[in-house]
C-alpha cells in the first residue's frame, strides 16, 4: 500500500467514525431538549424518567437512520440530501416503532398518532444532523508558500508558486492542473498522489486526483456526478468516488 492509499483509507476511517458520531450525538441532544420541553404528556413524570424515556427513544432512532443511510449508500450512492433525510427518517420510525407497541399495545389510534409525531421529529433531526454536518466541511488553504506540495518543485520554475488544483493519469504520465496550467511528468498517479502532500485531496476515478482548494463546483450531469476544476476541465466521477466525495463532505 502506498503513502497515498494508506492516507486515503485513514481519511475514510476517519469519515465513518464521525459519521456514526454525528448519528448518535444529534439524538442525545435532541433527547435532552425533549427531556426538558417535555411534549406528549410525558411533562407528567419524573425528570429522571423523562430523561431516561427520552434519550433511549432518540438514541434508538438516530441508530436507525444510521442503519438506514448505511443501506441507502449501498443501493443509491449518489443520493441527495433530501433521500437520505427521508431514508433515515423511516428508519428511525422503524426502530422506535417498537416501544411504540410496547407502550400502548393494540390501542391502534394511539400507536398512530405517535408514529406520526416520531416521524416528524425524526425528520426535523435528520435535517438538522444534515445541514450541521454540511456546515462543519473543512476548506483548508491550498498551495501555501509554507506548505507547498512537493510536487510542484517538479515542474518549471512558472509553477512552483501556483496551487495544485488535479493530478490525472494519462498513460505512464501525469497531468498535473495548476493555477497557471498544466504540465507533464513521467511518473504513477500514485507517486504523484504521495507528492501533493500536505494538500488535501481525494480520488473521485481511478485516473484522478483532486485537490479540494481545486474543485470549483461539483455536481450532478445526468447520471453522473463531475467535479469542475478552476479550468475547466470536468473531472469523472466513478460509482465508488460518489461514495469518497460522500464522506469527505464534497456533496
Amino acid at each position: 500500500m502506498t503513502g497515498g492509499e494508506q492516507r486515503a483509507e485513514e481519511q475514510s476511517e476517519r469519515s465513518w467514525l464521525r459519521l456514526a458520531l454525528r448519528h448518535l450525538a444529534t439524538p442525545v441532544i435532541a433527547g435532552l431538549v425533549l427531556a426538558v420541553l417535555a411534549p406528549f404528556g410525558t411533562a407528567y413524570y419524573a425528570v429522571p424518567v423523562r430523561l431516561l424515556y427520552w434519550v433511549s427513544l432518540t438514541l434508538a432512532g438516530g441508530l436507525g437512520a444510521f442503519a438506514a443511510q448505511l443501506v441507502l449508500r449501498r443501493v443509491r450512492a449518489d443520493a441527495g440530501m433530501a433521500w437520505r433525510i427521508a431514508a433515515m427518517t423511516v428508519g428511525a420510525t422503524a426502530f422506535v416503532a417498537p416501544f411504540v407497541f410496547f407502550l400502548f399495545g393494540d390501542a391502534w389510534q394511539a400507536v398512530g398518532l405517535t408514529l406520526f409525531y416520531i416521524a416528524v421529529i425524526s425528520a426535523v433531526i435528520s435535517t438538522v444532523g444534515e445541514l450541521s454536518g454540511r456546515a462543519a466541511a473543512p476548506v483548508p488553504p491550498v498551495g501555501t508558500r509554507d506548505q507547498r506540495p512537493a510536487l510542484l518543485d517538479r515542474l518549471p520554475p512558472r509553477f512552483r508558486d501556483s496551487d495544485l488544483h488535479a493530478v490525472s493519469s494519462e498513460d505512464h504520465y501525469v497531468r498535473v492542473h495548476t493555477s497557471v496550467g498544466e504540465h507533464m511528468l513521467l511518473m504513477r498517479l500514485s507517486d504523484a498522489q504521495d507528492l501533493a502532500a500536505p494538500t488535501v485531496g481525494l480520488k473521485p476515478h481511478r485516473s484522478w486526483w483532486v485537490a479540494e482548494g481545486g474543485a470549483r463546483d461539483v455536481r450532478k450531469a445526468g447520471e453522473r456526478w463531475i467535479i469542475a476544476l478552476p479550468s475547466g476541465t470536468e473531472v469523472p466521477v466513478s460509482r465508488s468516488g460518489v461514495k469518497v466525495l460522500r464522506e469527505a463532505g464534497w456533496i
